[in-house]
């Protein structure tokens, strides 16, 4: 009796600064203030990591610069990555539990990522190509799992809400093509500005080494274009758009057409991707930029027929090709030996089909439940075509990116000392 006392006063401490903190947050210009020094701090962690990795000098101060990479640069980016879900609680939605999840979440990722990277390490001595393989796999499969992390951030940890889910897939999607337009504006013209400044000044900095200019751009360039995120966010949270279904629905059709043009080619047997490495790599990438933009068409919005005629064609003719790539990745993996980034490309392979057959199961039994009623069938304008809990695929890519990045390198790494 008195342990459910203790905790309801627990609870309604932690309730009432929650409710304290949203009423000081309702202020439009407080809340803006805390998310750019937010973004001012991340984006400064993020440039003093880039000067680091152009600064041999104090790299190697820190630690062997060949392994710089795989130790202390998660932690940069895990900061920035969290910097971006704290964001989304600077507002009425500001929430201690769930900040203290996300923090825990980052924590253990950073960990789990470290422990990793010092075990790999007996390996990437003797094996340099084996590092570099695991570290850019690493890399990028743990923006996978960052992305989900700042996802449950943004809906609360409802980890079921497929509806929420479908949202920041178009919110982080906007976010990051009006964060990219005004980095490409302002990079234009920061580097004319700069240009003409430097031709101005030629005979001042006429003694400056070439490398430094170079640097005091680069590391200008890596700091706004970090900060832009946070800045969009405070104009995007006012007046949202809806840019990136859009422009997802734009590149379904000629999805399907490289698709058509991809599988032409393989009458031509130079170029077949079992052993042209080159067409291997384009299939690959086609196929993954295919179902990326199919979590961003959100047919559940409102569609024409041609879209969603497209939408109940394209996850078909993609598990077509899927297979085509796949068996590429078998046949490769058979004929030129086992590495790291084969293993990791046939295990992607077989989540991305399993994601193409999800999404048709879904668009099938909609149609299925329309057909059903034969007494009252819809205007086909009002059809709804596929489900929302076709997005909670995601925690699969998450499961799979947590292998690749956690599991597969030790794994690999006990077969290297095996042979």
């Amino acid at each position: 009796m008195e342990e459910n006392i203790i905790k309801d006063g627990k609870t309604n401490i932690i309730n009432d600064i929650n409710n304290k903190i949203c009423k000081i947050l309702e202020n439009n210009l407080i809340s803006n203030l805390i998310i750019i020094f937010i973004g001012l701090i991340a984006s400064a962690v993020i440039t003093g990591t880039v000067l680091i990795f152009m600064n041999n000098k104090i790299s190697r101060l820190l630690i062997d610069s060949e392994y710089f990479f795989s130790l202390l640069t998660p932690f940069f980016h895990l900061f920035y990555f969290f910097s971006l879900s704290l964001i989304f609680y600077i507002n009425k939605n500001f929430n201690l539990k769930n900040i203290l999840i996300t923090f825990l979440s980052v924590i253990f990722i950073f960990i789990v990522d470290l422990s990793t990277s010092f075990f790999i390490r007996s390996v990437a001595i003797d094996n340099r190509d084996f590092f570099e393989q695991i570290s850019i796999i690493k890399y990028i499969f743990n923006n996978i799992i960052f992305f989900i992390i700042i996802a449950l951030s943004y809906n609360g940890f409802q980890v079921l809400n497929s509806k929420s889910i479908s949202e920041f897939f178009t919110f982080s999607a906007d976010i990051l093509i009006f964060a990219g337009l005004i980095a490409g504006v302002v990079s234009t013209v920061f580097g004319i500005f700069a240009a003409i400044v430097i031709f101005s000044i030629k005979d001042i900095i006429g003694s400056l080494d070439d490398e430094i200019i170079i640097k005091l751009i680069v590391l200008s360039i890596s700091f706004f274009t970090s900060l832009f995120p946070f800045l969009v966010y405070t104009v995007y949270r006012k007046i949202k758009t809806n840019i990136s279904i859009y422009l997802s629905r734009i590149l379904m059709p000629f999805s399907l057409l490289f698709i058509f043009i991809l599988l032409l080619l393989l009458l031509m047997p130079d170029i077949r991707p079992y052993d042209n490495r080159v067409s291997f790599i384009l299939y690959n990438i086609m196929l993954a930029v295919i179902v990326l933009n199919i979590f961003f068409v959100r047919i559940d919005y409102k569609s024409s027929i041609f879209t969603k005629a497209l939408y109940i064609v394209l996850p078909i003719i993609a598990i077509i090709f899927d297979i085509l790539v796949l068996t590429s990745s078998l046949y490769r993996l058979i004929e030129y030996g086992i590495s790291p980034n084969k293993i990791v490309l046939v295990g992607t392979n077989l989540i991305m089909l399993g994601n193409l057959i999800f999404i048709t199961f879904f668009n099938i039994k909609s149609i299925l439940i329309i057909f059903k009623k034969t007494d009252n069938i819809p205007n086909i304008k009002e059809i709804i075509i596929g489900d929302t809990k076709s997005s909670l695929y995601i925690y699969v890519y998450a499961a799979w990116a947590f292998i690749v990045c956690f599991i597969i390198p030790i794994f690999y790494t006990f077969l290297a000392n095996f042979y």
